[in-house]
């Protein structure tokens, strides 16, 4: 994991250039891990997609390499609870700031600080430092296009869940082992898959990157409009989301986003 501020820096550049996500260090998610039934161990391993499972909690950089795992949580654990109870998201919520994550920049072309954050699904909460996707009730235009440059960016630690079980194909099946054999199987195979990503970083071709209509017309009339409702949210985290939203359909509107947020130009939004 990264130790220094200038790692995180660069983490945020590979997710900016690559993903069109600024100020972000990580995408977060979890994965059920499939294993044999524990002795004894009555409903805890059981999740709610109906077999006995261990998490993986992962958060990778944007070429799909983990730099923080947590593994072994009950599978009838949810991805927030796991988040919750790790070494990471306490570090990261710390305000002594023991990982040296750097402090609040600007984003691109605006005159608008934020802080270094993660990126997660909608089973994680809002903070500050960890942006969610608007609920999908009533979406406005900016809001459609928010959501969707975070699953852009958020979508590498699926991917990366993906390339790690189709190289590693005991993750196809029910691992035949005890919860702590699996964690240690498990926490060797992210580490070969770092060591592979690492080799083949260099050597990215086209096929691994999104290919888009780079000559879409942008659309300049859409505004974002913060909403009233969701008042649970800490007021600090919704104004974050907020200015990206606003940043995302104005200065930093990429021409494709319109097409996957599917906003045709006939439509208006105030």
């Amino acid at each position: 994991m990264p130790s220094t501020a200038e790692e995180w820096t660069t983490i945020a550049t590979g997710f900016h250039t690559t993903w069109q996500f600024p100020n972000c260090i990580g995408a977060v998610d979890g994965k059920l891990v499939r294993i044999k039934r524990p002795i004894r161990c009555g409903s805890a391993f059981y999740n709610y997609k109906k077999f006995y499972s261990i998490n993986l909690m992962a958060v990778v950089d944007a070429y799909y390499r983990f730099i923080y795992v947590n593994i072994g949580a009950q599978g009838s654990a949810n991805d927030a609870a796991v988040y919750n109870a790790s070494s990471f998201a306490k570090a990261l919520a710390d305000l002594c700031n023991p990982m040296n994550v750097p402090a609040p920049t600007h984003i691109p072309d605006i005159r608008i600080q934020t802080p270094m954050m993660l990126v997660g699904d909608e089973a994680y909460p809002l903070r500050p430092y960890l942006m969610k996707p608007f609920s999908s009730r009533g979406l406005s235009a900016s809001e459609r296009v928010f959501n969707y440059r975070l699953s852009r960016a958020r979508r590498v630690v699926e991917n990366a869940f993906g390339i790690l079980a189709n190289r590693f194909r005991i993750f196809h099946g029910a691992m035949q082992m005890s919860p702590s054999s699996a964690e240690d199987v498990i926490l060797a195979a992210c580490t070969l898959h770092n060591y592979l990503r690492n080799k083949a970083i260099h050597d990215l071709d086209d096929d691994e990157k999104d290919s888009h209509d780079s000559a879409a017309t942008p659309i300049l009339w859409v505004n974002h409009q913060p909403r009233d409702t969701g008042r649970n949210y800490n007021a600090v985290s919704k104004g974050i989301r907020d200015h990206l939203a606003t940043y995302f359909v104005t200065a930093g509107q990429v021409p494709w986003q319109w097409k996957h947020a599917n906003i045709q130009h006939k439509q208006a939004e105030v």
